[in-house]
């Protein structure tokens, strides 16, 4: 069942990029995805569907920051501001106090997209937990990669896609 919902979960995230034809066309340089070891699954998984979709990945430690921003076209940060391992440290420094006060209610997930160093895209995926960044990574991945692609050529606009929590 689990491989079921697996299987038509990646063929829903095939169809909306498929679909989005701006996204091929400003996103075609190497991502990096900076994740803790909490975090690592949903990272290998969003590693997996992004190459399929025919991007080249690397996942970097939340020691190695600085590498993946000079790697990769965008960064992919999975976990929020209070994320062990380092991580809590880089997302803080992107979030306003406002989206960390959101990240701290129970079942909210949500992507950021941020300007990072030298301009660069850098996207916070997180939650209240690692549910909730597994749930706002899949999100990312069906919409906000259309999002980035609008983002990346649009200079100088901040957006943030939010995740309604489950039940409101």
């Amino acid at each position: 069942m689990v491989k079921l919902l697996s299987f038509l979960m990646f063929l829903l995230i095939m169809l909306a990029v498929l679909s989005s034809s701006s996204s091929a066309s400003v996103l075609t340089g190497p991502v990096a995805i900076v994740s803790n070891s909490v975090d690592m699954p949903t990272a290998n998984r969003t590693a997996s569907i992004l190459k399929e979709m025919g991007f080249e990945v690397r996942i970097f430690s939340p020691s190695e920051f600085n590498d993946a921003v000079r790697y990769g076209q965008f960064v992919v940060v999975l976990g929020g501001h209070k994320a062990p391992e380092g991580i809590g440290q880089i997302s803080a420094a992107f979030l306003s106090s406002e989206e960390k006060a959101k990240l701290e209610r129970k079942n909210y997930a949500y992507y950021f997209i941020k300007r990072g160093p030298k301009g660069k895209p850098v996207v916070i995926i997180a939650g209240n937990d690692r549910f909730g960044t597994y749930r706002a990574a899949n999100t990312f991945l069906i919409k906000g990669l259309r999002e980035l692609s609008n983002y990346m050529s649009s200079p100088g606009i901040v957006m943030v896609a939010m995740i309604s929590p489950a039940g409101d």
